[in-house]
């Protein structure tokens, strides 16, 4: 067997450069084929990637205690039955309390009336003056004194009637309207109630505070009426102011 080609060269060289050759290509398409492998490799690491990033889901309410439910609502029902019921009893009481309220004013109008006294009609004479005035019935004895006043009662009643005006004002206390009466009974030309408008009208001033005028009005009683009863009195007042 010869070993050399058409061209010169040994056939085994051939064979090495074939070799050579072959080995070359087999390592070209080993590279290409381990770059598609690791291209698959990382699309596939990045598509487990994304996949394990899953969107934030917000976590379901807790589920709702049905037995805990059911025994507030039944509470509840039991707390509005009660609330009725209050109001139930409330309306009774405020209708008994209502009753009693016009039972007690019935028999406190009752009593009243069994125990006030009826009071006479008002008479015009100067006797009925001084029987008012005699329960003092004050508003009723000036009436009746005003009224003879005015119909021209004879001038010795006159003055009395002014001075008992001016008692039944003093009894209501309206002191200044009383001493107004007792002065008008020091008007008249002769009066028995003299004496005593002047000491009534020593009482007004000292009640009301006029002590020195009240002095004043005693010390003449003392001095102009000396054979009254008063007199004692009087002093006495005198003395205290």
């Amino acid at each position: 067997m010869s070993l050399v080609t058409s061209r010169g060269r040994p056939s085994w060289m051939n064979a090495l450069c074939f070799l050579v050759l072959l080995t070359g290509v087999l390592a070209w398409v080993g590279c290409e084929s381990s770059e598609a492998t690791r291209q698959e490799q990382d699309q596939e690491a990045l598509a487990n990637l994304v996949g394990d990033r899953k969107p934030e889901i917000t976590p379901p309410a807790p589920p709702v205690d049905q037995q805990k439910l059911t025994a507030l609502e039944a509470e509840n029902t039991n707390l509005k039955q009660k609330i009725t019921k209050l109001e139930q009893d409330n309306t009774t009481l405020s209708a008994r309390l209502s009753g009693l309220e016009a039972k007690l004013l019935a028999e406190r109008a009752q009593a009243e009336k069994a125990v006030t006294p009826k009071v006479p009609p008002v008479g015009t004479s100067y006797e009925d003056g001084m029987k008012a005035f005699g329960e003092k019935r004050y508003d009723d004895a000036i009436q009746v004194f005003r009224a003879l006043l005015e119909s021209n009662v004879a001038e010795d009643l006159a003055d009395n009637c002014h001075y008992w005006i001016g008692e039944s004002y003093f009894g209501k206390k309206s002191y200044a309207e009383a001493e107004k009466e007792f002065e008008a009974v020091l008007q008249y030309k002769i009066s028995e109630k003299k004496a005593d408008a002047l000491f009534m009208m020593a009482q007004c001033y000292e009640i009301i505070g006029d002590k020195a005028k009240a002095k004043e009005t005693y010390e003449k009683v003392v001095k102009d009426y000396p054979t009254s009863d008063l007199v004692k009195k009087a002093r006495e007042r005198w003395g205290r102011l």
